[in-house]
């Protein structure tokens, strides 16, 4: 019974590992690489350099907007092209995820399924290129801005956060300026169908309150993500003063 139970034991630690090794490290996976201050972007496949050079710069700048939670630590992100690396990497997150973190598996660092540099575009598994508003350094910006934030208040408050604050918070940081006011005007109380998600985004219903609270209410960052208000909550409180 005990050399079973070691057996099994042994099992799950092998499959974890197998899992998480390449998460946690994933630099031998990649062999082309180009930095730019405290952003890199590292790749299977080899990278036009002026394009990799200005979508990392295009990140620095979208992540510039919170100041509260960027830091100067060095950020990294992975493009994955191959399948195999593809299927490795994603055995723990969902398949038709482009881009993604792993916190607390990861470090300072995001995956996305594939790029194109030239196009400005995220490439997912199965082919399909996202387009703008989501261009490549959305993407960028809003996974880097899952890893601030996760690190800046530890990953088990990151996870219980509510989501209208955690993807607020990522496409408001990702996405160009827009008041709450311009985009109540937009979208109002619109579900995110797909004509509105390919116009303002996947999040725009969050990123609105998220807007209200930190330009119109002069909410502090730190205050926002204590925040425990439901998504419900907070937009009784938004629509009533923009309306």
């Amino acid at each position: 019974m005990r050399k079973w139970i070691k057996r099994v034991v042994l099992a799950i630690v092998a499959i974890a590992g197998f899992v998480a090794l390449p998460l946690a490290f994933p630099q031998p996976l990649f062999a082309y690489g180009l930095s730019d201050g405290n952003l890199s972007v590292h790749s299977d496949q080899a990278m036009p350099e002026t394009e990799a050079k200005a979508f990392l710069r295009d990140v620095q700048q979208r992540l510039s907007k919170l100041p509260e939670i960027n830091t100067d630590h060095p950020m990294q992100i992975y493009v994955v092209n191959s399948k195999w690396r593809q299927n490795w990497l994603w055995l723990a997150v969902p398949a038709n995820a482009g881009g993604f973190t792993t916190a607390p598996v990861s470090g300072w660092h995001a995956f996305f399924a594939g790029a194109d540099f030239k196009a400005d575009q995220l490439v997912a598994r199965s082919g399909y290129r996202t387009n703008p508003p989501r261009t490549l350094g959305y993407y960028g910006a809003h996974e880097l801005t899952h890893v601030t934030m996760s690190k800046k208040l530890g990953w088990v408050r990151f996870q219980l956060m509510p989501q209208w604050i955690r993807e607020g918070m990522a496409d408001y940081v990702a996405m160009s300026d827009e008041s709450a006011r311009e985009l109540f005007e937009k979208i109002g109380k619109r579900k995110a169908d797909l004509p509105m998600m390919k116009a303002h985004g996947v999040y725009a219903p969050y990123r609105l309150l998220v807007a209200y609270f930190l330009n119109d209410a002069k909410w502090p960052v730190q205050k926002l993500m204590d925040s425990n208000m439901s998504f419900e909550d907070a937009r009784k409180i938004v629509f009533a003063r923009l309306r």
